[in-house]
């Protein structure tokens, strides 16, 4: 008799969760790139980060000048790396709010047979992929403009592809924290994601050293994954040269520590946010409007 091939449930479920992801993928970058003839697109992404870039000049000159190349390095890849966090949390976020108030479609993804969860991961990848252009403008235009310590013998690749990856897994998993909130609120929905932003700007060293502020929120910061992701690519691209938010570590151990928080944001929003989905079934408000 012909043997049968097992049917592994698991196997299904990983093979439609990856589907799903890809058109999530697909339909993120539609919605974010076919707005305009693609000209008019790419200026536009070269345009936005250039006038970032702009403002840290005169930022650097006016307020931190006293700390020389080496601040400016930690000033360029912070602003470098932060469209990446904007992108893939607030788009994972934004995501599931637009098609919730204004395209009017969540009722119709969320009933159909795909993985929510799946669905919003690939919307926000591709969010972080239309990331990558202003990410390289401001490395370009700092290393060769504003002239940043930062050359192919002083890049660790290897580091910096490892801290890249694990710091996208991390935004992601703060989206879907962000998401879990916004499926249980109405009114304050589309303001939340900007503001969580917002303080995450100014606690993660995005733009100063963790140093410099007050203790307990120096505790708060090591506890964000951000912080640690973006003290791991200012080592891996400006090796030691660089001004640290986290001193006392050596570069391995920023690495682990990094990767450990990771796991640990993952697993807690994959949890939190079937939480939030049952409950917001559970008061059917997982659709509901808020006529924004």
């Amino acid at each position: 008799m012909p043997t049968q091939r097992a049917s592994y449930p698991w196997a299904n479920t990983l093979q439609r969760g990856w589907r799903t992801l890809r058109v999530g993928y697909w339909l993120g970058w539609q919605i974010e790139s076919n707005w305009t003839d693609p000209l008019l697109f790419f200026i536009y992404s070269i345009a936005r980060p250039l006038g970032g870039v702009l403002i840290l000049v005169f930022m650097y000159h006016v307020v931190a000048r006293a700390g020389g190349t080496a601040m400016l390095g930690f000033f360029v890849v912070g602003a470098a790396c932060w469209p990446f966090v904007v992108r893939g949390m607030m788009g994972t976020a934004y995501s599931l709010i637009t098609d919730r108030e204004h395209w009017k479609t969540l009722r119709y993804v969320y009933i159909s047979p795909i993985s929510l969860r799946a669905y919003l991961v690939g919307r926000a990848l591709a969010q972080a992929t239309s990331a990558v252009a202003a990410a390289a403008v401001t490395l370009i235009f700092g290393r060769w403009v504003l002239g940043v310590p930062m050359h192919l013998a002083t890049i660790n690749a290897p580091y910096t592809a490892a801290a890249f990856a694990l710091g996208i897994a991390s935004v992601i998993a703060l989206g879907l924290l962000v998401v879990s909130a916004a499926v249980l609120i109405s009114s304050e929905a589309w303001r939340m994601p900007e503001g969580v932003g917002a303080a995450l700007y100014l606690v993660c060293g995005a733009i100063f050293p963790v140093t410099v502020l007050p203790p307990i929120l120096q505790a708060l910061s090591a506890a964000i994954p951000l912080t640690w992701w973006l003290e791991a690519m200012r080592r891996g691209l400006l090796g030691p040269a660089v001004v640290r938010s986290l001193p006392h570590l050596a570069d391995g151990q920023v690495l682990v520590g990094l990767g450990l928080l990771t796991v640990l944001w993952v697993t807690a929003a994959l949890a939190v946010f079937t939480l939030a989905e049952r409950r917001a079934r559970q008061l059917g408000i997982l659709d509901r409007e808020t006529m924004y």
